[in-house]
C-alpha cells in the first residue's frame, strides 16, 4: 500500500487507501506524520474496512499552504471524488487529527455518519497540555529544527534503551512497570512508527489552531457534530490528557467513551489493541 497524489483546487493531498471491497473509512492521523507513518490505521483493515488516511496539511506531500482543518474540508471532498468515494462508514481521528475529523462530521454526512476520535486533543481545551511544551513545541519542530529533531528521534529510538526512554514520555506510568509486557512485534512497531515520522509545516500549523483564545470556536464545532461519535482515550496517555476526552463528551452531542487501559498514547500497540478493537467493531456495527 503505497501514497498517492491527489491533484485538488487548493493543490496536491498525499493520501494512501488500502485495498480490497469492505467500506471505507476516512482517517487523519495525528501531529508529526503522514499518510505513510503507521498508526493503528490496520486495526480497520483488519475489521474488514479500507482505510483512506490523508497526510493533512503542511504533512508529507499535502501541499495546500497552511489551510486550517474548516479550510481543508473542500479538498477531503475533492480526494474522494477524484477516488470514486462517495460515502464512508466513518470518520476516524488520532491525536492532532481529530480536529480534522470533527470538521468533516460536522460538514460531510455522507463521508461521516459516524465518527471516532483516538486519543484526541485539542478538544476545547487548549492543547499542548502543559505551558512548558506550548513554548517548546515550535522549537523543536519548526519547519527547520525539525528535521534534526527526527533525525535524533531515529537515532534513539533505533536501541530498546532509547525506544524505551521515548515511549516513558508518552505514558503516565513509569515504564518499568509495563515495558516487559510489550511483546517484540509491538517494540518494532513502535519503532518503525517514529522512523517515518516528520512534522513539516504541519505541526506548527496544528499548534495555531489549538491555542485558547480559539476554544469558543472549538466548541462551536463540536457542539455541532450530528453524527454518534465513539471516544477513546487512557488515562495512562502522556501524551494528550483524558481531559480533552472527557471535554469531548461534554460537547458533542451524540457520543460515548471507551477507556482502553493503553499503557502510553500508542493504544494500538500492546494489550489494549484487542480492547480498542472490540470497541470499534461494536461502534460500527451498530
Amino acid at each position: 500500500m503505497g501514497t498517492h497524489t491527489s491533484e485538488t483546487s487548493l493543490g496536491p493531498v498525499e493520501v494512501t487507501l488500502t485495498a480490497g471491497t469492505g467500506d471505507v473509512i476516512l482517517f487523519f492521523p495525528g501531529g508529526h506524520t503522514t499518510a505513510a507513518t503507521p498508526l493503528g490505521a490496520d486495526i480497520y483493515a483488519e475489521l474488514g474496512y479500507r482505510p483512506l488516511v490523508f497526510s493533512r496539511p503542511g504533512y508529507g506531500l499535502t501541499e495546500v499552504g497552511q489551510l486550517t482543518a474548516a479550510e481543508f474540508v473542500p479538498a477531503v471532498v475533492e480526494v474522494c471524488e477524484s477516488l470514486g468515494i462517495t460515502s464512508a462508514a466513518a470518520t476516524v481521528g488520532l491525536s492532532f487529527g481529530g480536529l480534522q475529523a470533527v470538521h468533516v462530521a460536522a460538514r460531510l454526512r455522507w463521508l461521516a455518519p459516524r465518527l471516532v476520535l483516538h486519543s484526541c486533543a485539542p478538544s476545547s481545551l487548549p492543547y499542548p497540555d502543559t505551558s512548558l511544551d506550548r513554548f517548546a513545541g515550535p522549537i523543536a519542530f519548526g519547519s527547520r529544527s525539525q528535521r534534526l529533531t527526527w533525525r535524533a528521534v531515529r537515532a534513539l529510538t533505533s536501541t530498546d534503551r532509547g525506544l524505551r526512554l521515548m515511549m516513558s514520555s508518552l505514558s503516565t506510568l513509569p515504564v518499568e512497570h509495563w515495558w516487559d509486557e510489550w511483546k517484540p512485534a509491538d517494540r518494532t512497531a513502535a519503532r518503525e512508527t517514529f522512523s517515518r515520522m516528520e512534522s513539516g509545516t504541519g505541526f506548527v500549523n496544528d499548534l495555531r489552531q489549538a491555542t485558547a483564545d480559539r476554544s469558543a470556536s472549538r466548541e462551536s464545532v463540536l457542539r455541532s457534530v450530528p453524527c454518534p461519535t465513539l471516544v477513546t482515550s487512557s488515562r495512562h496517555d502522556g501524551a494528550v490528557d483524558i481531559a480533552h476526552a472527557e471535554d469531548f463528551l461534554r460537547t458533542i452531542p451524540d457520543s460515548r467513551f471507551v477507556d482502553t487501559g493503553a499503557w502510553s498514547h500508542f493504544a494500538w500497540l500492546g494489550p489494549s489493541r484487542p480492547t480498542l478493537m472490540n470497541a470499534i467493531r461494536d461502534f460500527l456495527a451498530e
